[in-house]
C-alpha cells in the first residue's frame, strides 16, 4: 500500500534526525585542535601576507628599547602601547581610532612601534577567529592564500611595486592586490607618508584615494612620517610647491586630521637620536 502524506513526512523526519545524530556523534569523536597551535597557524598566515619588510618582522613592544628615551618619548611609547593593548576596540567600528606617529628626524623607532601594533592586532584577530569559527577549532583552515586583515606598506616602495604590477601585467590600478589590501584591510600602516621625495601626481592621488576610502569606511590606519601633517594644510608651510599637487596634499592632510584625533603622537628627535647610525641595527628601528 502506498504511503500517505503523513507517513512520508514522518519517515523523512526520522531520516533527518538519524543523520543529525550521526553527524553529532562523528564530531564528538573528532577532537578539537589545540587552541595555541591553531591560533599560531592563523597568526603566521596573517603575518606572511601582511607585507611587513623582513627588517621589521621581529619588531615588538618587548624588544623596543626604552632606556634611551626622553620623558616625552616615554609618554609617547606608553600611549602607543595603551592603544595596542586595546587593539580590537581601537580598530573596531563605529569610530575606530587611527594614529599618526611623526618625528623630525629618522631613526627614533616610529616604524618599530607601528609594526609592533600591527602584529598585536594580527595576534588578537587570530585568537578571535579561533573563538568565533567552530570549523577552525576542529582544524579546518578556511582562509585563502592571500588573506590578511592587516597590511603594512612603505609608501615609496609599495607604490613602486603597485606601479610595476599594473604596468608589467597590463592591469588596472584597482585590480592590483597590493592596492586592494592597502585600501580595504582592517588595519593598515602607511610608513613614511609625506616624504618630500614622493610628491608625484601618482603618489599623492593614490594616497588621497586610500585615505579618503578608509576615512569614509571607518577603517583604522597608522601613519608614520618625518613631517607634521599640519604643515600641508597651509599654503605657506606646505613642502609641496606645485599648486595642483599642493591641493591634493592638503586634502590628504585634512582627512588624516579627522582620522587621528587623540592619537597624533610627536616623538622628540635629533641627528643624535638616529639609533640606526649608532650600531643599533639589530633593534629594528
Amino acid at each position: 500500500m502506498d504511503e500517505n502524506f503523513e507517513d512520508i513526512i514522518k519517515r523523512k523526519k526520522e531520516e533527518l534526525n538519524s543523520e543529525s545524530s550521526k553527524t553529532s556523534s562523528q564530531k564528538s569523536r573528532k577532537a578539537k585542535v589545540d587552541r595555541e597551535t591553531m591560533v599560531d597557524r592563523i597568526y603566521s598566515h596573517i603575518i606572511e601576507n601582511a607585507g611587513i619588510d623582513p627588517l621589521y618582522r621581529q619588531c615588538s613592544f618587548r624588544n623596543y628599547e626604552t632606556d634611551h628615551l626622553c620623558e616625552e618619548n616615554c609618554e609617547a611609547f606608553k600611549t602607543v602601547n595603551d592603544y595596542a593593548d586595546n587593539i580590537l576596540s581601537s580598530i573596531s567600528k563605529p569610530r575606530p581610532k587611527s594614529m599618526y606617529l611623526y618625528s623630525r628626524h629618522p631613526g627614533i623607532g616610529k616604524t618599530h612601534l607601528a609594526v609592533a601594533t600591527l602584529k598585536r592586532a594580527a595576534k588578537m584577530i587570530a585568537e578571535r577567529e579561533y573563538e568565533k569559527k567552530e570549523v577552525v577549532q576542529y582544524g579546518v583552515f578556511p582562509y585563502n592564500s592571500n588573506w590578511s586583515p592587516v597590511y603594512f606598506i612603505n609608501v615609496s616602495e609599495g607604490l613602486m611595486d603597485i606601479k610595476n604590477d599594473i604596468e608589467e601585467n597590463h592591469r588596472e590600478l584597482e585590480k592590483s592586490r597590493y592596492f586592494q589590501k592597502a585600501k580595504t584591510a582592517r588595519l593598515v600602516v602607511f610608513d613614511d607618508i609625506f616624504n618630500d621625495a614622493r610628491y608625484s601626481p601618482f603618489v599623492l592621488e593614490t594616497l588621497l584615494y586610500w585615505v579618503d576610502y578608509r576615512l569614509k569606511n571607518e577603517l583604522a590606519t597608522i601613519f608614520t612620517s618625518n613631517h607634521n601633517f599640519e604643515k600641508f594644510l597651509k599654503e605657506a608651510s606646505s613642502p609641496v610647491k606645485e599648486e595642483d599637487l599642493q591641493v591634493i596634499a592638503r586634502n590628504i592632510a585634512s582627512r588624516i586630521h579627522k582620522m587621528v584625533s587623540g592619537y597624533k603622537i610627536s616623538l622628540q628627535s635629533s641627528p643624535q637620536t638616529d639609533y640606526r647610525k649608532r650600531g643599533a641595527d639589530n633593534k629594528h628601528w
